[in-house]
């Protein structure tokens, strides 16, 4: 797999340990870090590289032996996307590029890449199907669509059962938490003592999905046969950011017994105001089910951050 040290990936290479299976990943560690695998002590049930997924000759190296590949490394969001547009467009696109052609000269037959929900740009119909018209709005989409056809490329012409997974909002606890989404951003956000920061008039909405969710569809992904070329929704539970700020607001409020505000700003450019995913197609053909709610959720990033503040309290 590609991206092991990041945050879904980390918890990808430790459910998929588990489940009794020998991983190697290779990441850059741009973003991620490997420590809290090491941690686990996976021994050489999980071989941990360092690496760029842009060197071609080093991924083939890697994968020598593999049987599927999950692809997740990238250059994450809309904003280092934005502000980074030449490692946006070489990673994302390139990289991908260099992912596929190491599984066709090592004749490896699925690959599972992570693409986004920015595929879709904003949503002329809502729940969002598949079929939906895709017009990114952003450099992130652009480059998630990029290799999304690329994966549709080597399948059509290679014949390997490429398989795209278009996640919704990612929240939760894994190995560890990502603190640049939107719930953790505010459980960090409140028990700091800072008001929750609100774009717009707090009736935007987003789908959102756990991270043990997200890796239940990859290994669905890596281990249903016959849906080459697809894509695939990946979501949870949607709700208005608003209503969220509100829940958390009061959350907080009970755990810590300090008043937590609110704070509405301007919307930001490039951006959706609703969106909500159709995941009938996952849920037919993978026997996909999300299990966690967005509230269960986000008391379970409060709890764990409660734990993480306590040593220094």
């Amino acid at each position: 797999m590609t991206g092991g040290a990041g945050y879904i990936g980390s918890a990808l290479v430790k459910r998929l340990v588990e489940d009794g299976n020998q991983v190697v990943s290779v990441d850059s560690l741009l973003n991620g870090d490997y420590g809290p695998l090491k941690a686990l002590g996976l021994g050489d049930k999980a071989v941990l590289h360092v690496g760029d997924i842009r060197d071609g000759n080093k991924v083939e190296e890697i994968f020598g032996g593999s049987d599927v590949i999950a692809h997740l490394a990238a250059l994450p969001g809309l904003v280092k996307c934005r502000e980074n547009p030449e490692d946006a467009t070489s990673i994302n696109v390139y990289g991908t590029h260099q992912v596929l052609e190491a599984a066709r000269r090592l004749d490896i037959g699925r690959v599972v890449f992570c693409s986004s929900a920015a595929v879709y740009g904003k949503p002329m119909e809502l729940p969002v199907k598949e079929s939906h018209p895709l017009r990114p709005l952003n450099l992130y989409g652009v480059t998630k669509l990029a290799g999304e056809k690329l994966m549709e490329s080597y399948h059509d012409n290679y014949g390997i059962e490429t398989v795209s997974l278009r996640f919704g909002n990612v929240f939760g606890v894994g190995l560890y938490t990502n603190y640049d989404t939107v719930i953790p951003k505010f459980v960090r956000m409140g028990l700091r003592g800072e008001p929750l920061t609100v774009y717009g008039d707090g009736t935007s909405s987003r789908d959102f999905v756990h991270v043990e969710d997200v890796v239940q569809a990859v290994i669905l992904s890596l281990t249903s046969e016959g849906y080459g070329g697809e894509a695939y929704n990946v979501g949870g539970e949607t709700m208005m950011i608003g209503v969220l700020a509100e829940k958390l607001s009061e959350f907080l409020e009970k755990k810590t017994g300090s008043h937590v505000g609110i704070e509405h700003l301007s919307p930001r450019p490039g951006e959706t105001k609703e969106f909500t995913f159709n995941l009938e197609k996952i849920e037919g053909d993978l026997g996909y089910e999300p299990s966690w709610g967005v509230i269960q959720g986000m008391e379970q990033i409060t709890e764990f951050s409660l734990k993480q503040m306590a040593p220094y309290s």
